[in-house]
C-alpha cells in the first residue's frame, strides 16, 4: 500500500486530496499523516515512524523563493514531492521543481491522476506537464555565459540553498540584512536568474554550490 503525507495552509484541501486519493482505488493508498507547515513537512518526512513514500506538497504552503522545498530537499531528499498548483501553467512550477519537486500536477487533478502521478514518482519517475517542460527548456536555452560569482557571492547562495532568510544569512556570515541582500542580487544579475531559486538553482548545475 503506497503510504503518502498531504501537506497543506488549508484544512479542506487536505481533506479533500485525502478523500479523492482514497477513493480512487480503496486500498491501493493510505494518507499516513497530515501538515499545515513546511516544519511539520519536515517532521513527517525525515521522521523514522512515519516513512512517508511520497510528500504531496500545495504550494500555497511556500514562498515565492521555494526555501521550504529547498529545505526539505536538503533534509529529506529520499522522499520525492508532487507539487499541487493552481495551474499547469504557473511559473511557480518552474521554480518548484528548480527546488526539488519530482512531479507537478494543477489543483483540478482527479483522484486517479493523483494516484498514478504517486505511483510513478514512488517507481522513480518525474511527472511534468508539456508547457512546463517547454518553458523551462527556453529558460535553459537561454542562459547568459556564466560569469563566475564571488567568495561572499557564494556564501550567500549556499545559505540560501539551506533555507535561511535574509536575516539569518546576516547574522550567520555577519554581516547586515541590507549586504545580504545586494549580494544575492548581484549572485541573481550575473546567473540571469529571476528568483533566489532559479538563482540557487543555476548554481547547482554549475557546481559552484552544493545542497
Amino acid at each position: 500500500m503506497l503510504q503518502t503525507v498531504i501537506a497543506s495552509p488549508y484544512p479542506a484541501m487536505r481533506a479533500g486530496i485525502s478523500a479523492l486519493l482514497e477513493g480512487s482505488s480503496p486500498g491501493a493508498v493510505t494518507v499516513i499523516a497530515e501538515a499545515d507547515s513546511v516544519e511539520a513537512c519536515l517532521s513527517l518526512c525525515v521522521a523514522r515512524t512515519a516513512r512517508p513514500q511520497v510528500l504531496i506538497f500545495d504550494l500555497a504552503l511556500d514562498d515565492a523563493d521555494m526555501s521550504g522545498l529547498w529545505r526539505l530537499r536538503a533534509q529529506a531528499p529520499a522522499v520525492p514531492v508532487l507539487a499541487l498548483s493552481e495551474s499547469n501553467a504557473d511559473t511557480r512550477l518552474l521554480a518548484a521543481l528548480q527546488a526539488g519537486a519530482r512531479g507537478c500536477l494543477p489543483k483540478t487533478a482527479t483522484g486517479a491522476e493523483l494516484l498514478e502521478a504517486a505511483r510513478r514518482l514512488v517507481a522513480g519517475e518525474s511527472i511534468l506537464y508539456p508547457s512546463t517542460a517547454t518553458t523551462l527548456i527556453e529558460q535553459l536555452r537561454g542562459e547568459s555565459p556564466a560569469e563566475s560569482l564571488t567568495a561572499r557571492e557564494t556564501e550567500v547562495l549556499q545559505r540560501v540553498a539551506a533555507g535561511l532568510t535574509n536575516k539569518a544569512i546576516g547574522l550567520r556570515l555577519g554581516i547586515s540584512e541590507h549586504t545580504v541582500k545586494f549580494h544575492l542580487g548581484s549572485a541573481m544579475s550575473k546567473l540571469g536568474a529571476a528568483s533566489r531559486a532559479e538563482a540557487v538553482a543555476v548554481a547547482m548545475r554549475r557546481g559552484w554550490i552544493s545542497v
